[in-house]
């Protein structure tokens, strides 16, 4: 996206007021998820832009106010990718950045960066982290760059001083979650380019740092990238094409519904063949077992039956990149379009709701998330239950 400086500061200087809790939105100081007045649907993402007048790029954090439709921006150095909640402090965010060296404590409250979070040279930032249930510890996956080896890094969630590591159990890692109230993390690895370093999703024991299980992808020309976790144990894993293979090779949804084996969807394969570059972000609505998974090159959102494995509906847009919830569920949240956009789809029909709209959110990034929410991963009841040994 191209703009001018002075476009952009009309463009932040008209979310200011909807950036806010209580009856009139000034400020959001000491709001949290629960605050009466508080935005019911705050929507974080990445952004950038050229800038016309120094014609540099510049880097954002795009808030969005969905119901009253307002916008504001605020400077980071980099592309936001995962956007992660202090479980204790919801103001307080861990951006990072994908495969860079860049990561910030975010004060949601203040709306500035308060401080910069660290990695060494030998590795990168792989876009994503966890903070722990007990606000104690922040969890990042790293790659190290010579071997590709993952690595989730330890640090103390207040002074960010590294407290140590342990392995991912695999290649170039990429998203964490907790789940089980925080005492497994979730760990898609997206596979080097050998055939020993296959992509897989592993589920790590926080306590031990020993590996539960790994579940492999059996398609070979696909990574792992994101995914999404119902408390009954379901998993639905979004790829795109594995290390080494061209970026215009297809991407794919895989799903393991409770109890059974995680497969890679091939039909039907009017839809499937149309998932060039990559299946994006994803997201599950618990309570009618629905996946939107979004797929920017091919120019839609698909959703998927989680219980069966069974495709929906296709939703046609362009270039779709970010799927949330609204807090009460009733609605999947889209990012998508040359302008970035916002649109709802209810959950009940899968109709797009026209009135919707929030345009020109500026949000370019791969993920939106719904800060009213709060957090969902890790408030999974109880230990997962699913096949391959990841039991009570």
């Amino acid at each position: 996206m191209s703009m001018t400086r002075r476009a952009l500061l009309k463009a932040t200087a008209r979310g200011v007021a909807g950036f806010a809790c209580g009856p009139v939105l000034t400020s959001l100081l000491g709001c949290t998820p629960s605050t009466p007045g508080a935005p019911a649907n705050l929507i974080l993402g990445g952004g950038r832009y050229t800038d016309l007048d120094t014609n540099r790029i510049e880097h954002f954090l795009s808030i969005v106010d969905l119901d009253a439709k307002d916008v504001s921006l605020i400077s980071l150095g980099f592309l936001a990718h995962g956007i992660h909640i202090h479980a204790g402090e919801p103001n307080l965010l861990a951006i990072f950045e994908k495969k860079g060296p860049h990561a910030v404590e975010f004060d949601l409250a203040a709306r500035r960066v308060t401080r910069s979070i660290e990695t060494s040279k030998a590795r990168a930032f792989y876009g994503h982290g966890a903070y722990s249930v007990d606000g104690e510890h922040l969890f990042a996956t790293e790659t190290v760059l010579e071997s590709l080896d993952g690595i989730i890094a330890v640090r103390d969630a207040r002074t960010h001083a590294y407290l140590g590591e342990f392995p991912s159990y695999g290649k170039e890692p990429h998203e964490c979650k907790l789940i089980d109230s925080g005492r497994t993390l979730v760990v898609t690895n997206g596979g080097g380019s050998g055939s020993e370093d296959a992509p897989c999703v592993t589920y790590i024991d926080v306590a031990s740092q020993n590996l539960i299980e790994r579940v492999v992808m059996t398609n070979t020309r696909i990574n792992t990238g994101h995914t999404a976790l119902a408390s009954d144990g379901a998993l639905v894993v979004v790829s795109a094409p594995r290390r080494g293979l061209a970026t215009t090779e297809p991407g794919a949804v895989s799903i393991r519904p409770r109890g059974a084996a995680l497969e890679t969807i091939a039909n039907p394969v009017s839809v499937t063949g149309r998932m060039q570059g990559e299946a994006l972000s994803v997201i599950v609505q618990e309570e009618a077992e629905i996946a939107a998974v979004t797929h920017p090159d091919g120019g839609m959102v698909t959703f998927w039956s989680t219980a069966d494995r069974r495709l929906l509906k296709v939703i046609d847009l362009p270039h779709p990149r970010g799927v949330t919830l609204t807090h009460d569920d009733e609605f999947f949240v889209l990012s998508y379009g040359a302008d970035p956009s916002l649109m709802r789809v209810e959950v009940e029909s899968l109709e797009l709701i026209d009135d919707s709209l929030v345009p020109n959110t500026l949000i370019s990034g791969s993920h939106i998330y719904n800060w009213s929410r709060g957090l969902t991963e890790i408030l999974a009841p109880g230990r997962m239950q699913a096949a391959g040994g990841v039991g009570a």
